[in-house]
């Protein structure tokens, strides 16, 4: 049985990502929510608060509760909705991810899997691809290892989870290249969700980028020298 954890600050995109999981995930899924006291109808639904002004802190805590409970999460922004096909697709992946990755290694070292979106970086976003089959580019059938995602709605698991630095932008990015240096391994899924944007962290770009610089010039100096060269 598997957790999606949500943190939010203003829950303006929120009601309509709980129906998208009330309609598509299965019933048997905890749905964890900080920030936000809404109860969904058919899944079990945990319900924290939010006291942190910045994206890790917000999610670090929501997701150690969810760790009391679950060896796997799915991480989700509180500005996404889901598709029919959005759960299933990334859980089959993982999957796939898992009987793979065992045959090469008997201790498989499994990172981030992450749906694809409509408004997130290059590796992730449907609107990038080289070459059209029907609909889609041939890069949205394949499932592709990268070194950074976004965790938009993202599997991870609890031995694979490193702590968000306490900042809005780059705490994933930093999050996933400290996982790479442990030996785990991330992926972009099949699996696509809607992307709002700019709901979850704010939309004032330039602060967002100078609080973050700011905090990792300060308490990293050596990544940020590498980071922002």
């Amino acid at each position: 049985m598997q957790a999606i954890v949500i943190a939010t600050k203003t829950g303006r995109c929120l009601p309509v990502l709980l129906e998208s999981i009330n309609q598509y995930v299965p019933d048997d899924v905890v749905i964890y929510t900080a920030g936000y006291d809404h109860i969904l109808p058919n899944h079990r639904t945990i319900t924290l608060p939010n006291d942190f002004d910045n994206f890790g802190d917000s999610y670090n805590a929501v997701v150690a509760e969810a760790f009391k409970e679950h060896d796997e999460i799915i991480v989700a922004n509180d500005d996404i909705v889901l598709t029919p096909h959005s759960y299933l697709l990334l859980n089959q992946d993982v999957q796939r991810l898992k009987d793979h990755l065992a045959k090469i290694d008997a201790s498989p070292k499994l990172g981030w899997v992450a749906s694809r979106s409509d408004y997130v970086r290059e590796a992730q976003n449907i609107r990038f691809g080289t070459e059209r089959h029907g609909d889609k580019y041939k890069e949205e059938y394949c499932i592709n290892e990268v070194e950074v995602i976004s965790p938009l709605f993202a599997y991870i698991s609890k031995d694979a989870w490193v702590d968000f630095k306490p900042i809005n932008w780059y705490s994933d990015d930093i999050q996933c290249l400290e996982m790479l240096s442990m030996g785990y391994q991330n992926f972009i899924s099949r699996s696509y969700v809607h992307h709002v944007g700019s709901q979850t962290i704010g939309m004032d770009n330039n602060k967002n980028h100078l609080d973050a610089k700011a905090w990792i010039d300060s308490n990293m100096p050596d990544f940020s020298k590498e980071f922002f060269k």
